[in-house]
């Protein structure tokens, strides 16, 4: 049977076919969106193109069916999803598309702009799974990022954007039961007593008292030493962010300091 292509058109020169065979899953962010990952187009390990149906409320399982049913008893080789500029959808349901190629898709959590924002920092996070364990690692670069006092968040200074680390969401990340943070490479300038706690809100920012969120303290890691390995003595529960806290006074900007945080979880 020859291969099947599923093509999509935004506007704005932002059109996509992918073959069948890259879909990966066609899930439902909400009552107006369909949300379709494939294999990255440009085959970037751990990353994905996604494509996002809008569509009227209520109508996603049908729109979910349309797409399966155009997959699988289609005989045209070259299946229109979604085209805007032409108006021509798999079901009539869907009312606009958007393709993000951009590769930033990759498929761990997303930090807050506080933390991404800085000079030299450096985040990247990334999920894999084995069976029904799933790890969620994050790794961090701390440079450009600023520790001020004991039991504040870390994050860019004097910034009101939102300092966490990414949010533990159980369809990605699963149901958290263990976890270790290893120091790849010591701090250096701001405080190296790096704790890491969860919060239910994910509005903490730079120099904000943790202890002013509904947060748990994961590790009380003390100072972070290079090839130093330790584990968490407490879990995130579902929905919770993730949030680096100085342990100690040291107001100024780190200019080192690598920390590789896993996660290990159950579907």
């Amino acid at each position: 049977m020859a291969a099947k292509f599923l093509y999509f058109d935004g506007g704005s020169d932002n059109a996509m076919t992918f073959p069948v065979d890259r879909l990966l899953s066609i899930d439902q962010l909400d009552n107006t969106s369909v949300l379709m990952t494939f294999e990255h187009v440009l085959g970037t390990s751990s990353s994905h193109t996604k494509v996002d149906l809008t569509v009227t409320a209520g109508t996603e399982k049908a729109v979910m069916e349309s797409i399966s049913n155009a997959i699988a008893f289609s005989k045209d080789q070259f299946v229109v999803v979604a085209d805007s500029v032409n108006s021509i959808f798999v079901n009539s349901s869907i009312t606009a598309v958007s393709v993000d190629d951009s590769g930033a898709n990759n498929n761990g959590l997303s930090a807050g702009a506080g933390i991404t924002g800085g000079t030299g920092t450096v985040y990247h996070s990334f999920v894999e799974k084995n069976g029904n364990i799933i790890k969620t690692s994050i790794y961090i670069d701390l440079t450009g990022l600023r520790s001020t006092a004991g039991g504040d968040i870390i994050g860019v200074n004097g910034t009101s954007d939102v300092c966490h680390i990414g949010q533990i969401v159980t369809a990605t990340s699963g149901t958290i039961f263990a976890g270790t943070v290893a120091c790849l490479e010591a701090p250096g300038g701001g405080d190296p007593d790096i704790n890491i706690h969860s919060a239910t809100e994910g509005t903490g920012v730079e120099d904000g008292a943790i202890s002013s969120l509904t947060e748990t303290l994961l590790i009380d890691a003390g100072d972070h030493a290079a090839d130093a390995f330790k584990s968490l003595t407490a879990f995130p529960a579902a929905n919770e962010f993730l949030y680096l806290t100085a342990g100690a006074t040291t107001d100024a900007d780190y200019d080192a300091g690598k920390l590789l945080i896993e996660l290990l979880g159950t579907e």
